[in-house]
């Protein structure tokens, strides 16, 4: 009987040690999470973008440019397989002002991932909001002077500059809102690594493409005035030709 107590007894403890190999093999490493901080950087035909500095324009004008400030949503990391990892929600990029504002900044799974990608605007659920019940730190507060409460919620995108055309200085003013400008899916491809302690991964924009389309003229001291509705086919070629100055 002794006997058969200890072969029992053994029994049941290898059994659990099976058990507990067992599920230690099977469990998966559970990549953690590390700091991820998106930035982007501004040119104007590959220089690049100082505000006020003279540049040359698409029409062969001299320009400069005085504000650049638009909205990124969805902001989301890419990995190598194929998976998405949410960064952000919402981001304001002022070139005018680079503070923590612009700063994209989330945490994701550590990992090899190879793009970027985002919306362009404000995304429906965050236009309907109020800006007045953001703290001044958000990039939806009415403090950043990014809404139009008379029309079409938050401006998604403003350019400001002058340029100069028969010997006079002209100014052009682009501002883009309302949500059939909302530009979803955008994505720069960009290799990078999340390991322990995070990293800084940093895309690109030149503006200078945004004002060139083969089938469409931006005249800036012809043309170059929009609060969106007034103008909606500056503002339309503008939104779509912003998507792919990206890179």
């Amino acid at each position: 009987m002794k006997n058969g107590i200890t072969y029992l007894i053994g029994l049941i403890i290898s059994v659990n040690l099976l058990f507990f190999v067992g599920c230690t093999e099977d469990t998966p490493n559970t990549p953690s999470n590390e700091p991820i901080t998106v930035s982007v950087n501004h040119f104007f035909n590959g220089q690049e973008l100082i505000l006020n500095k003279i540049f040359q324009g698409p029409q062969g004008r001299d320009m400069w440019i005085t504000k650049k400030k638009y909205y990124l949503s969805n902001i989301t990391a890419i990995s190598s397989s194929g998976e998405k990892k949410f960064i952000k929600d919402i981001a304001l990029i002022d070139v005018e002002n680079p503070s923590s504002l612009s700063a994209i900044v989330g945490e994701i799974p550590a990992g090899n991932y190879s793009a970027i990608s985002f919306d362009l605007g404000v995304r429906e659920d965050l236009n309907l909001k109020d800006p007045a019940t953001y703290s001044i730190e958000h990039p939806l507060s009415i403090t950043n002077n990014m809404y139009w409460t008379w029309s079409t919620q938050y401006i998604f995108s403003k350019l400001e500059g002058h340029e100069i055309y028969n010997n006079d200085t002209t100014s052009f003013v682009i501002h883009t809102g309302t949500q059939s400008l909302y530009r979803p899916g955008i994505i720069v491809a960009r290799p990078f690594t999340i390991a322990t302690g995070g990293t800084e991964v940093s895309i690109n924009l030149d503006i200078y493409h945004i004002l060139t389309n083969p089938n469409y003229t931006f005249d800036l001291s012809e043309n170059g005035q929009s609060h969106t509705v007034d103008n909606l086919d500056l503002v339309v070629n503008y939104m779509d030709n912003f998507t792919t100055a990206f890179y």
